[in-house]
C-alpha cells in the first residue's frame, strides 16, 4: 500500500516539475527585448512624394487567419498565403499613406513563420515601417485543445507602414487585467500604445496605434485612461491621429453609452474627435461596423484625430478587405491644417 502511495507521489511530483519547467520555458521570450520597437526602411524613395491629402488605415489583421482567429482550428498555409496576397493587392491598389496593424505576425508558428509586415510592405511598395512587439513566447498553448492547434512559438504585435520617413517609435506597455491568474498573464499578450512620429515635408505627424484589452472591461477602461494621459501630452501641439482596435462599441446610443466609458474617455479630451462621429454613424450604422468581417454586427475599430491640426475629408469601412481577417479595416482621408510644427521647434 505504502509503495503504491510513494509511486503516486513521485509521479505527481514529476508531473508538477514538468508543468513548472514548461511554464518557465513556454512563457519565456525568443527575441531581444531591445528590438521590441524598431524602425525599418524598405525601399529608397526616388523622389519626394508630393501630396496635400493623406490617408490612414487601421486594421486588426488577425494574423490573416480569416474567420479562424482564436478558434480550435489548425491554420491552413494556403489560406494564410492567399489572404496575405489579397490584402497586399488591396493596399497596393488603394495606396494609403499610412497603415496601422494590430495582431500582425513577424515570426510565428501559427502563420508559418512569415513576416507579414515585410511581405505587405514589399508587395504594396511602402518605403518605411515601425514595429512594436507585444507577444513574444517560446510556446503559447492556445487554443487549449487539441494540442495540434496550439499557436506554439509566437512573435507578434503592432506595426505602422508609412510612405514618409519614420523618425520616432515608442512602445508603451499597458497593465494586464489583475483579475487574470498569474500563470495566464505569463502567456498573455501585452496591450500596447505604439507612438510613431513621421516626417511630412519637414513637419511632424504623430500616430498612436493601440490595441486595448478585449475581455476585461475594468482593465480596458484603465488602459483608456492611460492612453488619454499620453494624448493630452501632444494634443495641443502636434497633429495627432489615434487608431486601433479598442474592443468596445461606440457610445452613440443609450445602451452602449451606459455600458462603459472607454470611447468616452478619448472623446472627453478637448480637440479630439472620432472619424465616424455620432451624426455619421447614426445615419447608417451598418456601413461602419467592423466585426466580424463575414457578418458585421459591431464597431470595435476607430480613428480619432485632433481638429486643430487635421481636417477629415472622408471615412469608410474597407469592405473590399473581405474576410482575410475577422475585422474590417477603417480608412480616413485627411489634410493637415496650417500651424503645426516639429518636435525640434
Amino acid at each position: 500500500m505504502w509503495r503504491l502511495i510513494r509511486i503516486a507521489l513521485l509521479s505527481l511530483s514529476f508531473l508538477l516539475l514538468l508543468l513548472l519547467a514548461f511554464y518557465f520555458w513556454g512563457s519565456s521570450s525568443n527575441y531581444d527585448a531591445l528590438n521590441y520597437n524598431t524602425i525599418h526602411d524598405y525601399i529608397e524613395k526616388e523622389e519626394a512624394e508630393v501630396a496635400d491629402t493623406f490617408t490612414v488605415v487601421t486594421y486588426n489583421i488577425g494574423y490573416l487567419s480569416g474567420m479562424n482567429n482564436n478558434i480550435s482550428v489548425r491554420p491552413d498555409r494556403d489560406l494564410c498565403e492567399k489572404n496575405l496576397q489579397d490584402i497586399s493587392d488591396v493596399f497596393k491598389k488603394l495606396h494609403p499613406t499610412f497603415i496601422g496593424f494590430q495582431e500582425i505576425d513577424f515570426f510565428s508558428k501559427r502563420s508559418f513563420f512569415n513576416n507579414q509586415m515585410d511581405s505587405i510592405a514589399t508587395n504594396a511598395k511602402f518605403e518605411f515601417g515601425a514595429v512594436a512587439i507585444n507577444w513574444d513566447k517560446k510556446y503559447v498553448p492556445f487554443p487549449y485543445w487539441p494540442p495540434v492547434v496550439h499557436f506554439g512559438r509566437m512573435l507578434s504585435g503592432q506595426s505602422l507602414l508609412s510612405r514618409f520617413p519614420v523618425t520616432l517609435n515608442r512602445r508603451i506597455v499597458l497593465p494586464k487585467p489583475p483579475s487574470n491568474p498569474f500563470y495566464y498573464n505569463a502567456f498573455y499578450p501585452d496591450r500596447l500604445i505604439q507612438i510613431t512620429e513621421v516626417d511630412i515635408y519637414g513637419r511632424s505627424l504623430l500616430i498612436f496605434n493601440v490595441h486595448l484589452e478585449a475581455f476585461d472591461k475594468e482593465a480596458r477602461e484603465q488602459q483608456a485612461e492611460i492612453l488619454a494621459s499620453h494624448i493630452r501630452e501632444y494634443v495641443d501641439q502636434y497633429p495627432l491621429i489615434v487608431i486601433g482596435d479598442f474592443n468596445c462599441r461606440p457610445p452613440f446610443n443609450e445602451i452602449s453609452y451606459n455600458s462603459e466609458k472607454t470611447i468616452r474617455t478619448i472623446l472627453g479630451i478637448s480637440g479630439m474627435v472620432t472619424a465616424v462621429n455620432e451624426e455619421v454613424y447614426m445615419e447608417d450604422p451598418k456601413r461602419y461596423l467592423t466585426f466580424s468581417s463575414d457578418k458585421p454586427y459591431e464597431k470595435l475599430d476607430y480613428i480619432f484625430y485632433n481638429t486643430r491640426f487635421i481636417t477629415k475629408l472622408e471615412v469608410r469601412t474597407l469592405h473590399e478587405a473581405g474576410i482575410a481577417s475577422d475585422h474590417l479595416p477603417v480608412y480616413m482621408k485627411f489634410i493637415l491644417n496650417d500651424g503645426h510644427r516639429t518636435f525640434e521647434e
